[in-house]
């Protein structure tokens, strides 16, 4: 059973999830799947009825547009740190979008254009392979 800390900073965290939810304008379905969660997790979460799973957070911070490390910022009684609203996140974000998102020596111009430049290369390389995958078919089908 949590301790009264552990239950408060529960209590706090679901209720900072869910304002910011409704602050965006997600409904609780469609914050779960942005944050690749069950829509009962992420009630359970909003609700400070069960403890989330660590592994839950990067989800859950890209959905609410909070940078990594926020929801463990609240936990221990501080704040989130919102992402510039200039770049909506996407199904994309990953790891290396991150990176460029919560960099304090970039300006929030130099994030949109990495960002636009890393979704670019993605593209590219996604056309790609697509066209190496239609010439081994080919190549397969020859025999």
């Amino acid at each position: 059973m949590p301790n009264m800390d552990e239950r408060g900073g529960q209590d706090q965290l679901g209720q900072r999830v869910r304002s910011r939810r409704l602050e965006l304008g997600l409904s609780a379905r469609a914050a779960a799947q942005a944050a690749g969660i069950d829509r009962n997790t992420w009630s359970y979460l909003e609700n400070g009825t069960r403890r989330t799973a660590e592994f839950n957070y990067a989800g859950v911070e890209r959905a609410l547009r909070w940078a990594p490390g926020s929801i463990s910022a609240i936990l221990g009684g501080g704040e989130p740190t919102v992402l510039p609203s200039d770049i909506p996140p996407a199904e994309d974000d990953d790891e290396e979008i991150a990176l460029v998102r919560t960099d304090p020596r970039l300006t929030d111009d130099m994030r949109q254009r990495i960002i636009l430049l890393i979704r670019e290369r993605r593209e590219r390389d996604k056309a790609a392979a697509l066209e190496d995958t239609r010439r081994m078919i080919d190549l397969f089908r020859r025999g």
